[in-house]
């Protein structure tokens, strides 16, 4: 069993092994509710289906032009009330320098035990095992050196606090999300091991109406949470890349729809890329249908 397998088998024992949480719809531990990000994960275990995530990257400034475009989706099952999976993939469609590469990205498949809720404290905390399978993909997209051409486990951690239990008024309706993972490669000699780390800040309007003041605004205005994300990815011996991506989401009783713009977060990241954006539509399984896709199978 190679080193990637054994960190994976490691995380997954303790998944099932942690104290078990309560499951709800969507990631909720007392009167917070940690939306679906578009960049990270939250820090939840449901049945959600995102269809589709659309996100353009333009060409860095002074590349000559250019612009990728991927079309993806995951779909996240419970297995038990707070153990579950999820898997995704995406239609990749590149342009530029002269040549056209499309085709599907990798499979990833992602393992994860939502493990502690203190509702008092608005704290929740997860544990994973991201898999990414390389040779799923395209061939033409992996000889273009688009996608891995090399599989990587990434035993990985997810945080959510949200701040209504500080007396801070109209500052409690914010929300922190944070996920901190390693991917280990199956060829470091190839393609290096990596930090990825991510955080989200979001200000809740939802909260805001119904635990904190209700301000009697527009329907519209009262189901939005603009958030900040920001995701960077640090592989060993290389420069630091990421993005920031402010934007906004919209959540109804069994749906969602998130925008983000995606700015480079670093030099090495304006090298490569230019200015973006991300869009998805995300619906909730668990509210859509309680009594069999929305529920575990045990």
């Amino acid at each position: 069993m190679n080193r990637a397998l054994r960190f994976a088998a490691a995380a997954i024992a303790l998944a099932w092994f942690v104290a078990p949480a309560s499951a709800q719809a969507h990631a909720v531990c007392g009167d917070r509710v940690f939306w679906a990000t578009l960049i990270m994960d939250d820090p939840g275990v449901g049945d959600e289906l995102s269809l589709p995530t659309i996100q353009y990257t333009g060409a860095p400034k002074g590349g000559g032009g250019g612009q990728d475009i991927s079309y993806g989706y995951e779909w996240d099952k419970t297995i038990t009330e707070h153990f579950g999976f999820a898997l995704n993939g995406d239609y990749q469609a590149a342009a530029g320098a002269g040549a056209n590469v499309q085709g599907w990205d990798n499979v990833t498949l992602t393992l994860k035990d939502e493990f502690l809720c203190s509702e008092a404290n608005e704290f929740m905390a997860s544990v994973g095992v991201i898999r990414e399978f390389a040779g799923t993909g395209s061939s033409r997209l992996a000889t273009a050196g688009i996608i891995d051409t090399v599989s990587n486990t990434a035993p990985t951690v997810y945080v959510g606090k949200g701040l209504g239990d500080y007396p801070i008024g109209y500052l409690r309706p914010f929300g922190i999300t944070g996920e901190l993972g390693y991917a280990i490669s199956d060829s470091p000699n190839v393609s290096p091991d990596a930090w990825q780390y991510s955080a989200s800040l979001q200000y809740s309007i939802p909260y805001l109406q119904q635990h904190v003041k209700d301000l009697s605004l527009p329907d519209l205005v009262a189901h939005l949470t603009p958030l900040v994300e920001v995701s960077l990815t640090t592989p060993r011996g290389q420069p630091t890349t990421g993005t920031i991506a402010p934007g906004v989401l919209y959540d109804a009783d069994t749906w969602q729809v998130g925008i983000e713009a995606t700015i480079p977060a670093t030099g090495a990241t304006r090298q490569t890329q230019g200015l973006g954006f991300i869009a998805q539509f995300h619906l909730f399984l668990d509210d859509i249908f309680p009594n069999s896709l929305g529920k575990p199978i045990f």
